[in-house]
């Protein structure tokens, strides 16, 4: 059973996620070693997807992450270019988070600091999440 545990995978959303026991977890390995995994990850997180066999829970992972890199680049450039451009940074993501652009980087980790208060740019880019 040891080796179950680095099959594991979480969705990381950051510490308020983990405080909130409000992670996803998405695991990869056998039904038995997932439903094994299940009291301890429930400790933890609020969704567990079994992805398929070892090894899936970190493609899903990697894809997951992959989507929140463009996402994130995507807010990040926007905000930069709308505050360079003189829009209030408080304007123009209240305008992005009521329109098409809206998405989780700009309404729940949005990077400019006083956007969003638990986002690491709200909290002076302090360490967040570690493993």
């Amino acid at each position: 059973m040891p080796c179950m545990f680095s099959r594991l995978t979480a969705a990381l959303q950051g510490v308020a996620g983990a405080d909130a026991a409000s992670l996803t977890f998405m695991v990869g390995g056998s039904g038995t070693d997932v439903q094994a995994a299940r009291p301890v990850l429930s400790a933890l997180g609020s969704k567990i997807v079994h992805c398929g066999g070892p090894g899936c829970g970190q493609v899903v992972k990697l894809v997951n992450n992959l989507i929140l890199a463009v996402s994130m680049i995507g807010v990040a450039e926007g905000m930069n270019l709308g505050a360079r451009l003189g829009v209030d940074p408080i304007t123009l993501a209240a305008v992005i988070n009521s329109s098409s652009a809206r998405c989780w980087s700009s309404e729940t980790y949005n990077p400019v600091p006083g956007i969003t208060e638990g986002a690491p740019a709200g909290r002076g880019y302090t360490g967040g999440f570690g493993s």
